[in-house]
């Protein structure tokens, strides 16, 4: 291994299912050895008062089998769920993407990988002209993308793909989510590898549906050889893990 390295874990837009891919993975990687740390520096819709019981940081945390300072691992937090750009002026605080951006770098100092998860989708506004996209560019950071499986999964994913693309970022691959549960539909049984293959970018799995956010529910690791492996791989050709 060559030093600490990180992924930027980024959507097709809200709700895909970025928190448990990203806990999925968290725990698959720990399992194999690694020292893995979770972060996810923006945050929204949740209680300042008491974001320990309600951040989806805990749940994280807690799949990684951690237990670090929410201030440490989650520095940007909005009560309303909306966008940064949105919630700010709103609830009249102010965060400085340079400092947040800061804060990561200096956190992935402290584990041999850490799995940095974005909030909402790759082109959602941190400021007025600031987007995630833009946040992943200056944390230098390769990036996993996750989508649903479901539906409407081809375009969404190939519009993400090419909108990182233009930002000049290294799209590893993507990772597809089940957000419901019950037999696969036709759109799922072929829309995820034919999605990755349009977008012109790896296809690493399907992460089982899990119906709620308990570590305890996450799948299996042996349900991920396929997604945990490709990834592996992947960072050992980047040089960036043993």
């Amino acid at each position: 291994m060559t030093g600490p390295t990180a992924l930027f874990i980024t959507g097709t837009d809200t709700g895909c299912g970025k928190t448990i891919v990203t806990a999925t993975l968290a725990r698959a990687l720990a399992s194999r050895g690694y020292d893995v740390g979770v972060c996810k520096p923006y945050a929204s819709g949740i209680a300042l008062e008491a974001p320990e019981e309600t951040s989806d940081i805990v749940f994280l945390q807690k799949a990684a089998g951690l237990r670090e300072p929410i201030d440490l691992v989650c520095p940007a937090r909005f009560s309303l769920p909306l966008a940064p750009a949105q919630a700010e002026p709103l609830e009249n605080i102010r965060y400085t993407p340079g400092e947040i951006c800061q804060r990561v770098q200096e956190y992935v100092k402290l584990h041999e990988i850490t799995l940095v998860e974005g909030i909402g989708g790759a082109a959602v506004p941190l400021t007025h002209n600031y987007l995630v996209s833009d946040f992943i560019k200056d944390l230098g950071l390769p990036v996993l993308v996750v989508a649903r499986s479901a539906l409407g999964t081809i375009n969404h994913t190939i519009l993400t793909v090419e909108h990182l693309r233009n930002k000049g970022l290294s799209v590893l691959g993507v990772i597809f989510n089940r957000v419901t549960g019950g037999e696969l539909s036709e759109a799922e049984k072929g829309g995820p590898p034919l999605a990755a293959t349009l977008a012109g970018v790896p296809f690493l799995g399907v992460v089982p549906f899990v119906g709620k956010e308990k570590v305890d529910s996450l799948p299996a690791v042996q349900q991920l050889p396929i997604t945990c492996e490709a990834i592996v791989n992947t960072l050992r050709l980047l040089g960036t893990l043993r």
